[in-house]
């Protein structure tokens, strides 16, 4: 996706291994785009990409609400012995 290379080239030293650092930058440029601009953007994306995009969305979403909620254990295909969502 051309948004992703471009906010990597620009950003890349500001990156860390803690997605923390991430979430600022995406919201700040993000929040100066359009919808019409985001849009344009999202049709750019193969169905694959857009799907794939969509799913992890949906599965933050799901893992939001259960911890807000306090149920569910996340595994995601993976094991995470004893790691509940409180």
């Amino acid at each position: 996706m051309k948004l992703v290379d471009e906010l990597y080239d620009t950003y890349k030293d500001h990156f860390s291994a803690d997605e923390e650092d991430i979430y600022p930058i995406i919201y700040g440029v993000l929040e100066a785009k359009t919808k019409e601009d985001i849009f344009d953007q999202l049709n750019e994306l193969s169905q694959e990409n857009l799907c794939e995009m969509v799913t992890l969305y949906i599965i933050d979403q799901l893992q939001k609400k259960l911890a807000e909620e306090g149920i569910g254990h996340v595994t995601l295909g993976q094991d995470y012995t004893g790691d509940y969502l409180q």
